[in-house]
């Protein structure tokens, strides 16, 4: 009768050996999971904020290029922030986009609440993590075919007719240089 068992039993010994290279080959293979999960994590973050980074810009040249030479509001700038008008679908607007707290913001005011002087509108955070950030801003010279650049702006100058913005992050750094076609 002992013979019967033997031939299809396992020994203790045989189980636990067993046993053991099951967990080492699964801890194995656990190990190597999670590696790979962290470093598809921190290539989704980089890439995420990078896109952001990106987004945020384009938006701030989308809104540039169509900048309104309106007199009462004007274009006005410094090395960490520019305000300028725009026309919406519906209404005059002021657009100020400025660097607080290593993070690039975004505030819109209607023309008609500056007039009225209402309680302003609260910013937009557009971009985290800036490590810098500058505006500079050329014009022509006159009679002669180049431009000048100068870091501040003031709205009884007109409009620029070029803005650049060069924003430094910790991933990269991004340069736009918008053409104004209304200066």
């Amino acid at each position: 009768m002992n013979k019967r068992f033997s031939k299809h039993a396992f020994t203790l010994v045989e189980m636990l050996v067993v046993v053991t290279l099951l967990s080492i080959l699964s801890l194995t293979v656990y190990a190597t999971f999670a590696s790979g999960m962290r470093l598809w994590q921190r290539i989704q973050d980089s890439g995420l904020s990078s896109n952001k980074t990106v987004l945020g810009l384009e938006k701030f040249t989308s809104q540039m290029r169509q900048a309104l030479d309106f007199p009462k509001i004007g274009c006005a700038g410094k090395s960490n922030a520019v305000a300028f008008g725009f026309l919406s679908d519906t209404e005059i607007l002021k657009i100020t986009y400025f660097l607080e707290q290593k993070a690039l913001f975004r505030k819109e005011e209607s023309f008609k609440d500056i007039l009225a002087e209402k309680e302003q509108a609260k910013a937009r955070k557009l971009i985290s993590d800036i490590e810098d950030l500058k505006f500079s801003f050329a014009y022509p010279e006159e009679g002669k075919d180049q431009y000048s650049w100068k870091d501040t702006w003031n709205k009884e100058e007109g409009m620029p007719a070029i803005v650049k913005i060069e924003l430094k992050t910790k991933d990269a750094n991004f340069v736009k240089t918008v053409i104004i076609p209304t200066s």
